[in-house]
């Protein structure tokens, strides 16, 4: 198997960050991982296409099992007294063990979602007829927006620029700003879209849409929540 392939590396790295793969085929991708920088870079990729879903779910508590758990896995044996280590290498495998602990209690309380209102939250999926989940909406606590494409846009804009808009019921598209094709986008809309507005990405001239109406077909659509 060429785990070289674009496309094969794409797959896995989606699995390995969906947590897919298990036992001996992730320790064999964790291995790859090590050597190719190729693979390394599609892990973040989707990661980064991932956060932000990962965002907007709410903050848990795990559960005191899960705690005893890691502590099991990560206690040192005891050792026997007849094989007991020289004194100097048993405190430095204490030392080790309690740096362990340390690392994961770190990394846990680092990588776990606020209890506190998150600071950026995912409002809307866009999708199209042949590109579903193309562009996330995510606001930040500055109202600013950011719209990260899940997918690649640039065929989809072909030359012309991708205008977002948000329509509220019962009036007139409103005009958030251009999205770029290839990047996240930050906007800082007049007005941000509201929950159950719709918001649509419309194909316009350079520049955008002539005096703020939009022209072009729309090309993606969602609904904030």
């Amino acid at each position: 198997m060429n785990y070289r392939h674009p496309d094969l590396q794409d797959r896995l790295a989606a699995e390995f960050v969906l947590g897919g793969l298990r036992s001996g085929a992730r320790r064999r991708f964790m291995q790859l991982l090590r050597d190719d920088a190729g693979l390394r870079r599609a892990v973040t990729e989707w990661e980064e296409r991932l956060l932000p879903l990962a965002m907007a779910l709410p903050p848990e508590t795990p559960p005191a099992h899960v705690w005893k758990a890691i502590a099991a896995q990560i206690a040192p044996a005891a050792t026997p007294a007849r094989a007991r280590a020289p004194r100097g290498l048993s405190w430095w495998r204490t030392l080790s063990a309690g740096l362990a602990t340390a690392v994961v209690v770190l990394a846990f309380l680092t990588l776990k979602p606020p209890s506190a209102p998150q600071e950026v939250r995912t409002v809307a999926v866009l999708s199209g007829d042949k590109t579903p989940g193309a562009l996330v909406i995510n606001t930040l606590p500055d109202k600013r927006l950011t719209v990260q494409p899940m997918q690649d846009l640039v065929a989809l804009a072909d030359g012309r620029a991708l205008e977002l808009w948000a329509i509220s019921p019962g009036q007139a598209p409103r005009s958030l700003g251009l999205v770029l094709p290839g990047q996240t986008t930050t906007l800082t809309p007049r007005q941000p879209p509201l929950p159950g507005d719709t918001v649509a990405v419309t194909l316009e001239p350079a520049g955008g849409a002539p005096q703020g109406i939009p022209t072009g077909p729309i090309v993606l659509s969602g609904t904030v929540i």
